[in-house]
């Protein structure tokens, strides 16, 4: 049985996969989360804690920014621009929750 409540930590992490193309089961591994709590928490048999829900957040962000580091540098190569790896950095910082 999924509950309402249990389901809004995980439709908004669903969400945020989406809208970046950041596998869910890829933020887990990145954020050090066994695979066994995706698996469960995909299937509604165990609730998603908040702080396991920012972990993963924290994480998906974080892949995120490295993929568009990797693609702004892979634009600069092409068109024969100099890449400074500090200011691309500095550019695309990940946001994460809280402190």
């Amino acid at each position: 049985m999924q509950y309402r409540w249990m389901q809004n930590y995980l439709s908004t992490l669903e969400g945020l996969s989406q809208e970046t193309g950041v596998g869910m089961l890829k933020a887990f591994k990145q954020a050090d989360i066994p695979s066994s709590t995706y698996y469960r928490t995909i299937l509604g048999r165990t609730e998603l804690r908040f702080e396991t829900a920012k972990k993963v957040h924290d994480a998906i962000q974080y892949l995120h920014s490295l993929q568009e580091m990797r693609d702004h540098s892979e634009k600069l190569r092409r068109d024969g621009k100099p890449v400074k790896n500090r200011a691309i950095r500095a550019k695309f910082k990940s946001r994460r929750i809280g402190a």
